[in-house]
């Protein structure tokens, strides 16, 4: 059968050059040119669902390894091969006309998936192209710390918003978007980031006890979320968030308990369901469902208004209410490149022993220390870092931190 879906060996980086520093973080609005001819780009590929159960199922089996014995894995959990591999054709196909239009203008490429993509790669290149759908987008980012920009080609228009991509859910052939960027018929756009930085990490030689069971257990390392690749400690460098970074207790039931300043603030206690820090990009996802109003909640207002003696009848009909519940909405939602962050406190609870506080606003710094058990802060959704009893971070927005990504016109 010949199912050649192995992901690629890390590349050999050459000609990196000295005129870039990871170190060093710039403003990518004072760095990227208006005529942009890329030399060295580096392509990273979703991995497909064929890769991850092929590779997964390898890992287990090892010896034994083989096409049949993956088909017969798969027909046992009742997979759809031809369906998976139709999807996987597609990612290729995908992939193929990418590289092809960029090769047409001379350009080094580099095709690589998540477990090969590094940050010398991305420090390597003139541009990254992130071919999947927004989460692939949100891992590309990751990595860059200069004005190298990142540019999204959704390649499931059908299963993916692709709201961080360049045609979003527009079915165009990749080759097309990749020929109308080099033409330069683009225009720059700008997306702030969170930066999050580890003041002092979650004890390693601590345990933890559970009252709930009984037993004590060590604090989780950190882990990259769909993989099975862990950390042995928090990153000594500052971490870079895209979307939204979340703190709280890893299991939705926990309240999470912790301390936390707002820019110069007092440093007051808190209990919730957990905080979100988002960037103006991340305003119409998480932070959007966790503040929206909506209708049944604004007719309830309403309701015990009108018990109240307050006069709410009349011109307040379902037209109204919707469009109330519509504007209100819309004012939660921010600009990409503005240099602020939105928070939002899930379930805050207040009562005598924690004072009532903003449940939502906008900052520019924030400084959290835990008092929880089994915390996390959660980045993009795809990086976990251990924020149990005693651990402290810092979250803040820097000018300098800006992605640099395109609209097409």
């Amino acid at each position: 059968m010949g199912l050649v879906i192995e992901e690629a060996e890390n590349p050999v980086l050459k000609n990196a050059g000295p005129h870039r520093h990871y170190d060093t973080v710039h403003d990518a609005r004072k760095f990227v040119p208006v005529s942009f001819a890329p030399k060295r780009v580096v392509v990273l590929s979703k991995t497909t669902r064929l890769q991850y159960e092929y590779l997964k199922v390898k890992k287990r089996i090892s010896d034994d390894f083989n096409d049949e014995t993956f088909l017969k894995h798969l027909k046992k959990r009742n997979i759809d091969f031809i369906e998976m591999k139709k999807k996987h054709d597609q990612q290729v196909s995908y992939i193929n006309a990418i590289v092809n239009e960029l090769r047409k203008d001379d350009i080094d490429v580099r095709v690589v998936t998540r477990s090969d993509y590094t940050k010398d790669l991305a420090l390597w290149s003139d541009l990254i192209i992130s071919a999947g759908g927004d989460g692939t987008f949100l891992t590309a980012a990751s990595k860059v710390r200069n004005a190298t920009p990142v540019l999204g080609i959704n390649t499931d228009p059908v299963g993916s918003e692709g709201h961080l991509c360049l045609t979003g859910k527009a079915r165009r052939p990749a080759n097309d978007v990749i020929r109308q960027f080099l033409n330069g018929q683009f225009t720059w756009m700008y997306r702030q980031r969170i930066r999050v930085t580890v003041i002092r990490p979650s004890p390693d030689d601590v345990e933890v006890f559970s009252e709930s069971d009984g037993e004590t257990t060590h604090p989780n390392r950190p882990c990259y979320f769909g993989s099975d690749d862990e950390c042995d400690e928090p990153p000594a460098e500052p971490m870079i968030a895209l979307n939204e970074v979340f703190i709280g207790e890893s299991h939705a039931a926990r309240v999470s308990y912790y301390e936390v300043q707002i820019d110069d603030g007092p440093l007051i206690k808190q209990k919730s369901s957990g905080m979100t820090v988002c960037t103006g990009t991340g305003s119409t996802s998480w932070h959007y469902n966790i503040n929206r109003l909506t209708e049944q909640n604004l007719k309830e207002t309403l309701g015990v208004m009108g018990q109240m003696g307050f006069k709410v009848d009349g011109e307040i009909n379902e037209p109204v209410i919707e469009e109330v519940c519509k504007r209100y909405n819309q004012n939660l939602i921010f600009e990409p490149d503005a240099e602020k962050m939105a928070f939002s406190v899930r379930d805050p609870v207040f009562n005598a022993t924690f004072p009532k506080t903003a449940s939502r606003g906008f900052c520019h710094k924030i400084r959290l220390k835990s008092r929880c058990s089994h915390a996390q802060v959660v980045l993009d959704s795809h990086l976990a870092i251990p924020f149990n009893n005693g651990a402290e971070v810092i979250i803040e927005m820097h000018p300098e931190d800006v992605l640099s990504t395109a609209s097409l016109v």
